[in-house]
Order: structure tokens, then sequence, then C-alpha cells
């Protein structure tokens, strides 16, 4: 098997190039996949939730054969699939399930049925062996308390919980690139430096927008991305030109 070339976003289906992967031959796995009919064209390619389900186990099954024993698995989703891909695929595996990650944009439109939808969902799964770097994602405590004071207050900040607050990306902001589903550098940022360290290689199945390989590059990660559309492709390929690091 040839050696990995890293680095780079290579168009192809990402199952057809997890095949060509040596096993456990990435430390970390940030997968924003399609949800399901519900954003951009790339969601209404299945025809119904069995073909989804279906191609999920052949995508997920190769991300586990990849992992390394320390490695992480993050995987987004919809609030109507994200448990279903839990049940019928990603729990099929001799890894571990350590949280639901809520992504809280607080925006939303109003309904008549149901409470408003202002988060999204993302389940973070991993191998046995591997380590959080907690110290590396603290947040700050609530503003306006002392906890100087307090010896059982880390001066680092408290460690940081599953209910991520960031607002979505929006047209007037400059990280801003016109993808349905945009995930924030912040974000990405916070599972790249929790779950790998500088050097690691980090594999992500579907570029989309780029944001983890714009994270990969600020923290000092060697990255792998697949992307089958050209459109995104180039997107991605803009914003690695303007990050001005490694190429």
């Amino acid at each position: 098997m040839e050696k990995i070339k890293i680095n780079q976003i290579i168009k192809m289906d990402c199952i057809e190039y997890m095949k060509t992967l040596p096993d456990k031959s990435v430390k970390l796995i940030i997968a924003d996949p399609p949800y399901y009919k519900t954003y951009g064209d790339f969601d209404f390619v299945f025809k119904d939730e069995k073909e989804y389900i279906e191609w999920s186990k052949k995508w997920v099954s190769e991300a586990h054969r990849i992992l390394k024993d320390d490695g992480a698995f993050y995987c987004w989703g919809s609030d109507k699939m994200i448990d279903k891909m839990s049940v019928l695929v990603i729990d099929n595996y001799d890894w571990i399930k350590r949280n639901l990650i809520v992504w809280n944009f607080k925006t939303g439109r109003a309904a008549k049925v149901a409470y408003r939808n202002e988060s999204e969902f993302m389940w973070f799964y991993s191998k046995k062996n591997h380590k959080l770097n907690v110290d590396d994602i603290r947040i700050p405590y609530t503003n306006g308390i002392d906890h100087t004071k307090d010896k059982r207050k880390n001066p680092k900040g408290k460690t940081c919980g599953n209910v991520w607050e960031n607002s979505r990306i929006m047209p007037n902001y400059p990280e801003w690139v016109n993808h349905p589903t945009q995930k924030p550098l912040n974000i990405c940022n916070r599972i790249v430096l929790a779950s790998s360290n500088e050097g690691d290689l980090i594999y992500v199945p579907f570029a989309g927008s780029g944001s983890e390989i714009i994270s990969c590059i600020e923290n000092n990660r060697n990255y792998i991305a697949t992307e089958i559309e050209d459109k995104y492709i180039k997107i991605t390929k803009e914003r690695i030109k303007n990050a001005g690091t490694w190429f």
C-alpha cells in the first residue's frame, strides 16, 4: 500500500478513498455527512431512510477501521436522523459513546406544533485509549465572580461541557463561504485541540466548506480530506490559500 499523501483535499468518494488507507492510520475523524433531506442538494440524493442508513453503514465501517486505538470520531447529524444513526450504525463498533454534543446557536424559525429548533448535534465516540486534552479547551468561569479565592477553581478555566454556544455563520461574517452546512471555525478548533496533538493526522471525509481543514492548518495538525463536489473543493482551496500557511 502506498504511503499516505497528507495535507491535501482529494476529489473522491470517501468510502472508496478510505479503502486505500491502512488500518489504524488516523488519529481523529471529523465527519459532517449529509443529514438526510435537511440542507442542500446533497441531502436529497437518497430515495428513503433505508438507503441512507445502508450508505452510512459503509462509510462508518471504514472510518472505524482506519481509526487508531487512541483515536476519536465526531459525527454531525440532524435531530431527525442522528439518533437512528447512533442506534443502527455507529453503536455497532467497539468504540465508546462519550457525548452527544449540542451546538446551540440560539436562533431559529418559530414553529406552531414544535419548539423552535436552535441547535444541531454531534456524536463524540472514541477508541478505548483516547485521551481528551481537557486543559486545551477550558472555558472562562462565569463573569462577575472572583474565582481567584477559591482554590478548587482551575486558573485556566472550567472544563468544557457538552453544550457549545456559538452563532451560525451568517453572510455578513468574514468566515462565511456560502455553504449550507458550514460549521464555525471556533467549534472545529475545539474538536481538533481536544482530540488530537500537533503533528497528528486528521481525516475529514466530507470536506464541504473546509472549516475542519482550516482548523488543522491553524493548529499544526496534518490532514487528509475528500469531497466530490467541485464547487466545494474550490471553496476549500481558496480558504487554504488565504490561510497563508503550509502551502
